[in-house]
């Protein structure tokens, strides 16, 4: 969905400068943080914002049609940020202590089918780490959907230059944990309506378990901060390395 992922939001642009306003709150200043690593940058929303305040940002994701969409961005901002393909697993492509911050934003890390996974990808982000970085990742608030078990999540309606677009969500749950996303964009055009559908497996981890295994593979100070308090749309779990 790399081309329409931007239709997700309202209006994009205005969702980045949110985004990078909160993410800076919990950052050092771009001076102090150095190089700040985002290794589940999509199409660059996070990546693209924290550049445009002043961060030094490389972003890197598994979908290499995202990381050209990024790019393009990146270039159309007049931004200097690098992007590449690399696997949050292993981060193969990210030198060993060299960034002041990772992050992964977005409920990416509930896209991995296990704990395994995780632990793995939180080991890779402390390897590539200075001494004292910083990690932020953000999901959604899994406990109440574990408990009622959503099916779907209600319609949002926006307008486009005066035609309307509809965005919303179904949920098919495969078991206790794992179901897939069903996002639906529907467009009006001047020939009428047409209509987008995207489909993504996900696992309901909650952020007091990734919490958790943050700090099983050897992250310290971890927290879980609750949107109300960092204004960012999700819960976020902040982490340093040692």
């Amino acid at each position: 969905m790399a081309d329409y992922y931007h239709l997700i939001f309202e209006d994009w642009d205005a969702s980045m400068r949110r985004q990078g306003a909160a993410l800076a709150k919990l950052l050092p200043p771009p001076e102090e943080v150095g190089l700040i690593l985002d290794v589940a940058c999509g199409i660059g929303t996070q990546s693209l914002a924290l550049a445009a305040i002043g961060y030094s940002v490389e972003g890197s994701d598994i979908s290499a049609v995202e990381i050209a969409r990024a790019q393009r961005e990146a270039a159309s901002r007049g931004l200097k940020c690098s992007f590449r393909v690399d696997d949050m697993r292993t981060l193969k492509t990210a030198p060993t202590g060299r960034y002041g911050a990772v992050i992964a934003m977005d409920n990416a890390l509930p896209h991995l089918d296990s704990d395994d996974d995780i632990l793995a990808t939180f080991a890779a982000m402390r390897s590539s780490l200075l001494p004292g970085g910083k990690v932020l990742v953000s999901v959604r608030d899994y406990a109440r959907h574990l408990q009622e078990r959503h099916t779907c999540m209600p319609p949002v309606f926006y307008s486009d230059n005066g035609q309307r677009r509809i965005v919303f969500q179904v949920w098919d749950w495969i078991d206790e944990r794992r179901y897939v996303v069903h996002l639906y964009v529907t467009q009006e055009t001047v020939d009428g309506w047409i209509v987008h559908h995207f489909a993504g497996k996900y696992r309901a981890v909650t952020p007091e378990e990734i919490a958790r295994l943050a700090n099983q593979a050897g992250l310290q100070e971890v927290c879980v901060l609750p949107s109300s308090n960092t204004g960012f749309y999700q819960p976020i779990i902040v982490a340093e390395a040692a």
